[in-house]
């Protein structure tokens, strides 16, 4: 069985997706960001934060059952704790699994074309105890995907890391690090014009959205304008 929070929900059995309820889905959810078992009560009161604990733990209890009656062997109850079964493959586990290699410098150009670092967690769940999972997973797949392209122009993948680090400002249009990034990029691929027209956009869009210009002192570190602003 595959579990995907990545983008939308989806539990796949033996290739086909299957139905789950809304509150399976979050029991689910709740249960696969958690890297360790994770007690009733925690579940309780994360899914019914605004019902008493009786209500919310008797809630978890009918939510269990009619998951477990809809799809056996998906959760696993031991005691007090809640566990997904063995042997399903959650793509979050698989996306933390490789920021770590990324981050700790180990690139691969297929790494470029890996799905897991450009799917936000459960982007269109509103969910209060998600928010800061979602933070979390957004903030490491954008740190991963720049040091991603860094390193795969320094091992001569250009096109891939050019790809990485676009991907990077789509994500976040505000971030600069993703921008200086694609820039460097592209110069890296001896690409100038398009570095250029990258440069256009980045201004533009900090003048248009936070009405500043990107400093002097970090565009001149890519030879495209002078230390005196003017364009090299």
């Amino acid at each position: 069985m595959e579990l995907n929070l990545l983008g939308e929900f989806q539990l796949l059995v033996n290739g086909e997706l299957a139905q789950i309820s809304q509150t399976g889905q979050r029991l689910l959810a709740v249960v696969a960001c958690r890297s360790a078992p994770v007690t009733r009560s925690q579940v309780a009161h994360v899914l019914w934060p605004d019902t008493t604990s009786a209500r919310a733990h008797a809630n978890l209890r009918t939510a269990i059952y009619r998951l477990e009656r809809s799809r056996p062997g998906v959760l696993l109850v031991s005691g007090s704790y809640l566990r997904l079964a063995d042997g399903i493959c959650v793509d979050v586990d698989r996306a933390r699994r490789l920021t770590t290699r990324i981050l700790a410098g180990v690139v691969r150009p297929e790494d470029a074309l890996d799905a897991a670092l450009y799917e936000d967690l459960l982007p269109d769940w509103d969910e209060d105890w998600l928010v800061e999972h979602q933070s979390r997973h957004r903030q490491l797949r954008l740190s991963c995907l720049e040091t991603l392209a860094t390193g795969l122009a320094e091992h001569g993948h250009h096109g891939a890391a050019v790809h990485a680090a676009l991907a990077a400002v789509q994500a976040d249009s505000l971030r600069d690090s993703a921008h200086e990034t694609l820039i460097r990029a592209c110069l890296s691929q001896g690409n100038r014009h398009q570095a250029q027209t990258y440069l256009a956009s980045y201004r533009r869009i900090f003048r248009a959205e936070l009405g500043i210009e990107p400093s002097v002192r970090s565009l001149a570190d890519f030879g495209i304008v002078s230390r005196h602003g003017v364009p090299a």
